[in-house]
């Protein structure tokens, strides 16, 4: 998550640190750009690091300290949440990262390929995992995260868009980046990002469920179907597919044959 730290004074500290990660920078004569292309760290990340307006996680210090040729000692807050030199954090702070999350989620499609046949209380448990590791990832790591899984490039997420929710509203940029996740563990458990496939193939999956699971077609006018946009009626068939999934009866949804994808709209 990304904290808005602009209007507190008592984060001096960490605006402190990030005149000296851009003094750093400079001095090794590295443009944000490079730094992108070494870390992976995004250009717009780093100008709130360095602005001092969001938090930088200690994996991501680290990075950058290693990169600029310092120690942390040189540029941790002094006096802020304990001794100084301590960087401020919870005792779960190492309870996430992208090669975590990476690896929960590799695991959770191993289980798909055997049907989850006897692993479905430990997906269970990587699903609750994954939500808590998910919400540490930064937003130029989730950003990546979305790409690397293939979520539909037309509603694939930018760390700019999302550091751009932060500062206007924290409630709307945590919901934005839960329905980002929400589809990230889609690919593991189901096989496919479920807005990548083509509506006409995934209303028919609405259709064929939701007499057994009770499910009420949102009814969207506009629609002759009934069941609006992606928005409207992916929520609804999402958990029902889970289940299905997890007692072996899921369907091939990575099958491109019987469940096409999307594709772009031309821009006008």
């Amino acid at each position: 998550m990304v904290k808005q730290v602009r209007d507190l004074p008592e984060n001096a500290a960490i605006a402190t640190m990030g005149v000296k990660l851009r003094a750093a920078r400079e001095e090794a004569g590295k443009s944000r750009a490079t730094v992108q292309k070494e870390t992976g760290i995004s250009a717009k990340a780093l100008e709130h690091y360095e602005a001092g307006t969001s938090e930088v996680s200690i994996s991501r210090l680290e990075q950058l300290c290693k990169l600029y040729g310092l120690e942390m000692k040189e540029v941790l807050p002094i006096d802020v949440g304990g001794s100084a030199g301590e960087f401020p954090r919870d005792e779960n702070a190492d309870a996430g990262g992208m090669p975590i999350v990476e690896a929960m989620l590799a695991d959770l499609a191993a289980f798909r390929v055997t049907g989850f046949d006897g692993a479905q209380r430990r997906a269970m448990a990587l699903v609750d995992e994954l939500a808590t590791a998910m919400k540490r990832l930064e937003s130029d790591e989730l950003e990546a995260l979305a790409e690397a899984r293939e979520l539909f490039e037309g509603d694939r997420p930018t760390s700019d868009g999302i550091f751009g929710l932060f500062v206007e509203d924290v409630d709307e940029a945590q919901r934005y980046c839960g329905l980002v996740e929400e589809r990230i563990v889609d690919t593991a458990i189901l096989g496919s990002d479920l807005y990548a496939i083509d509506r006409e193939a995934l209303v028919k999956v609405a259709d064929a469920i939701k007499d057994e699971f009770d499910i009420e077609e949102p009814r969207f006018l506009g629609w002759s179907d009934c069941w609006g946009d992606y928005a409207e009626f992916v929520p609804l068939i999402r958990e029902p597919l889970r289940k299905l999934a997890l007692m072996g009866k899921g369907m091939d949804l990575a099958n491109l044959d019987q469940f096409p994808r999307r594709e772009l709209e031309a821009a006008a």
